[in-house]
């Protein structure tokens, strides 16, 4: 049973729902490689969000979906690194913002594809390989009563470039 205040935290709780805007499948080529080489990465879905959850029962929430990542390279073999950028901080349409750094992620599997955590501003290393790889990438967000109830965006940029 809730206390008329806890049930108050509770339904504000409930209405908190955040999306991440990824960037949607692109092919690059390296300026650095012969015109011929190319580097693909493909990924699905482009949208991610977490439910809304009780904190005290749900400290950290999974989002919807895993994400699928999977670069290719022509040639193949050839080397190939690729990065994880949060543009910035959650923010709602209002301006309150919940830092980036509550969403983690774990890569499956993650021989190649690392596990890790969003800064915002920060290109992260995701992986080093070459050749073609592929990897499903799940988000998590650390729940708290600390955050205002409300939906929070950011768009989160995947670049893979030729090494």
């Amino acid at each position: 049973m809730f206390t008329g205040n806890r049930l108050t935290r509770f339904l504000a709780a409930a209405v908190v729902s955040m999306g991440l805007l990824l960037m949607s499948p692109v092919r690059l080529s390296s300026r650095v490689a012969p015109q011929h080489w190319t580097i693909t990465i493909n990924i699905f879905p482009t949208t991610i969000t977490f439910p809304a959850a009780d904190p005290d029962l749900e400290p950290v929430v999974a989002a919807n979906t895993p994400v699928h990542i999977q670069v290719t390279t022509s040639p193949p073999n050839r080397r190939w690194e690729v990065t994880i950028r949060a543009e910035g901080n959650l923010v709602s349409a209002s301006g309150q913002v919940i830092p980036i750094s509550t969403i983690s992620w774990r890569a499956s599997p993650n021989d190649v594809f690392r596990d890790g955590v969003l800064a915002a501003g920060q290109s992260l290393v995701l992986a080093q390989e070459r050749g073609q790889k592929e990897a499903d990438l799940s988000f998590y967000f650390q729940n708290s009563w600390d955050y205002v109830a409300g939906e929070y965006t950011q768009v989160i940029t995947f670049t893979a470039s030729l090494l």
